[in-house]
């Protein structure tokens, strides 16, 4: 027991803790914080009234910059150039790929251990492991605080599935069977296009992580021999991308190879298509597109009797904070990440921007709760991509992407598919 003659002393030592711990806090009255999010979306709505609580809270100012998505692209020149920006914020892969892989981001560690302001628990005791825990890199580091949770999913009206009999499907058997009913009614079973950027590039990856498990994308496109794409794993992994084409069970939308973003996603608002493969902003993007009965539902990549991966994995894809290199105010970003963090602002981002939250124990919108329910039942997780856009940017423009759309309008075969990711793979790092 303490001798009660030293209390004076103890209490004395305590309180130059507290006045050291917020002393580089106290110093810094602003910090540069340069935003994803455009000014009108939700999403900036309930930032920009945490801020303003912080502001009044702190008496501090945050000079905010709301960019849009490319602001990664915008930044990095004027970071180097020697401007200081001191936050910004992004998805994993982008904040990985563009700012912790050329060395410009600093580790963020220590925010785990912070307290939540105003309330008891840590960041790290407040935060879903699961939103985070794929980012650690080899060193041990974690550049990125999470605030927003998404993954992906098939994409469908309930209302329609009811009025047709079909069941959310499970197996690979089970999806061909809903093709089939939704081909009878004269309905395209999977919305899609080449065009559309990024989501021409799911199924393979998906398939993939069925067939042969998480990271073995990534582990194939580092090796530079080539060798690991020689599986033949990846040929049955072709056969899978041949079976959504015309040459296969014919499941994409007609014209999906020219189809541009937005008409895959509106045919399935408008009932031409029965299901769209997408991260979970989809209801948000069409709530306005759907008709009134529209009820969302969702449904993972289908599992395969012969795949080797975890057929529960999910995708885990979160968008959080990044604090850049030699931030002069860090101390302060890091202090107004743990304020995001309160379940007062938790609520209000689930509320408004009807996205996922990675903090325990806030229940999601309630059209993405199969999609929530999916991860909390995974017995594994997987980054968008399998991380290879972060981690391999390059390849993955010049060799993943390419072959993905020659794939698609069938002008390989899935052995030569294999081959080619293991040929070019080899080409690429020589």
């Amino acid at each position: 027991m303490l001798n009660k003659k030293f209390l004076p002393v103890f209490a004395l030592v305590i309180a130059c803790f507290l006045i050291l711990g917020t002393a580089n806090i106290s110093a810094q009255d602003s910090f540069t914080y340069w935003s994803m999010w455009e000014e009108g979306e939700p999403q900036q709505q309930v930032l920009a009234n945490a801020i303003q609580d912080f502001e009044e809270e702190y008496g501090v100012e945050v000079d905010v910059r709301w960019t849009g998505r490319d602001v990664i692209t915008a930044l990095r020149p004027r970071f180097l150039a020697g401007e200081n920006i001191d936050m910004t914020d992004q998805s994993g892969e982008e904040l990985y790929g563009g700012l912790v892989a050329h060395d410009v981001a600093q580790p963020l560690n220590d925010v785990l251990e912070m307290q939540v302001p105003g309330e008891e628990n840590t960041v790290e005791d407040i935060l879903n492991e699961e939103s985070y825990e794929l980012y650690y890199t080899e060193d041990g580091n974690l550049y990125m605080i999470p605030y927003n949770f998404i993954s992906s999913a098939f994409w469908y009206n309930k209302t329609l599935f009811a009025e047709l009999g079909i069941e959310a499907p499970v197996t690979w058997d089970e999806f061909l069977e809903m093709g089939d009913i939704l081909k009878e009614n004269n309905i395209e079973p999977v919305a899609f296009g080449l065009q559309t950027g990024v989501y021409q590039d799911y199924f393979p990856y998906l398939a993939a992580m069925r067939i042969l498990g998480t990271n073995k994308l990534n582990e194939a496109a580092a090796d530079e021999t080539g060798e690991k794409f020689q599986d033949p794993r990846w040929v049955r992994v072709g056969e899978i991308i041949r079976d959504f084409t015309p040459e296969g069970e014919d499941l994409l939308m007609q014209g999906y190879e020219s189809a541009e973003f937005p008409s895959p996603q509106m045919d399935l608002a408008m009932g031409i298509t029965g299901t769209f493969y997408a991260g979970s902003w989809i209801p948000v993007e069409l709530s306005d597109a759907v008709d009134p009965d529209w009820e969302w539902g969702s449904f993972q990549f289908p599992t395969f009797e012969d795949g080797d991966g975890e057929q529960t994995a999910v995708e885990s894809y979160p968008i959080g904070f990044s604090i850049l290199d030699n931030a002069d105010n860090a101390d302060l970003a890091k202090e107004f990440i743990a304020f995001f963090l309160r379940e007062e602002y938790a609520n209000e981002w689930v509320e408004v921007s009807r996205n996922m939250t990675p903090r325990v124990g806030v229940e999601p919108p309630e059209e993405l709760s199969e999609v929530a329910e999916a991860l909390e039942n995974a017995e594994d997780s997987f980054r968008l991509w399998d991380g290879v856009q972060a981690d391999y940017p390059s390849w993955y423009d010049q060799v993943y992407q390419p072959l993905t759309r020659a794939i698609y309008q069938n002008e390989i075969t899935p052995e030569e598919y294999a081959e080619s990711l293991s040929q070019q793979t080899k080409e690429f790092w020589e």
